[in-house]
């Protein structure tokens, strides 16, 4: 697949794929390390004991445009082949009840609402299984045909997001001081005060790699996970979207109060829109009132 995209670069004089597997590549590099002094056969007879009871897959890049039209490439390992135990892939997010608890939570308390979106999630935390694989032309010339060991969660492999969901956990838990919630597991609460001394809880909820944030000042929370964290093109505040829905502040009239609301607005033009395509598909027109 490198080859062919490279392949059309070269027929449509351009160069959008290979920039986006050079950026990927340079990205996840640091997911395998290099086994030196063997080769794949060598390993395949069992005759490297570093790599005894590690697994052989196949890793390959899957391509895609982007609704902006860039191009996005994606390494990804073929977990499909590797035999893990539901334990160790399980991972949860949290629920959608749960984030319209907190939004009434915000409203109650006239809290504000941060969001942030971390970047290269899953190459964050460690593997958790024994993997290697044999080095293609993406992961550079002078790298092809030689062995390396997967270190970090890699895209496609089962166990990749429940490492990541204890890492983060982990973090928020040691590190941010937050506490798990009982009702859900990936909802955190901590004591804080209001500059009036009003007493309060934060809440932050996650969902895999888009983070919410509820505080008087929402802002430190992003701040700290920042400092540990990659977070996307260094974004973070109010959020306009979170688990495909639209989100609005807005004030009640004739009073001060100002609540959150979750809008089906754009879900909705899209089904309509892909109704209406099917139907055109079939030489038939949508009618509405």
């Amino acid at each position: 697949m490198p080859e062919e995209a490279i392949r059309i670069n070269k027929d449509t004089n351009t160069d959008f794929w290979e920039k986006a597997m050079i950026k990927e590549m340079t990205k996840v590099k640091l997911s395998y390390e290099l086994v030196d002094g063997c080769t794949p056969e060598e390993v395949r007879s069992d005759k490297v004991p570093a790599l005894r009871g590690h697994q052989e897959i196949l890793c390959h890049i899957i391509f895609d445009v982007k609704m902006d039209f860039t191009r996005k490439a994606r390494f990804v390992a073929n977990g499909s082949t590797t035999d893990m135990p539901s334990a160790l892939t399980y991972s949860s997010v949290v629920s959608r009840d749960s984030v319209r608890i907190a939004l009434l939570v915000a409203a109650l308390n006239d809290l504000d609402i941060f969001a942030c979106d971390i970047g290269n999630t899953y190459l964050n935390a460690p593997c958790k299984e024994c993997i290697c694989f044999v080095a293609g032309h993406e992961n550079g010339h002078e790298m092809k045909r030689r062995v390396m060991k997967l270190v970090r969660a890699l895209y496609g492999l089962k166990s990749s997001g429940a490492s990541w969901r204890k890492m983060f956990k982990d973090f928020i838990v040691t590190h941010l001081k937050f506490t798990l919630s009982r009702v859900d597991g990936d909802m955190y609460y901590r004591k804080n005060l209001k500059p009036d001394g009003t007493l309060y809880y934060e809440l932050l909820l996650v969902y895999v790699d888009d983070v919410l944030a509820i505080s008087h000042d929402p802002k430190k929370i992003m701040e700290a996970i920042g400092k540990s964290f990659e977070i996307k093109n260094d974004e973070y505040g109010p959020p306009t979207t979170y688990l495909g829905g639209q989100l609005e502040r807005f004030t009640i009239p004739g009073t001060n109060e100002r609540p959150w609301s979750l809008l089906s607005t754009q879900y909705v033009k899209a089904a309509v829109a892909n109704v209406e395509a099917m139907l055109r598909e079939e030489g038939r027109e949508f009618k509405t009132a």
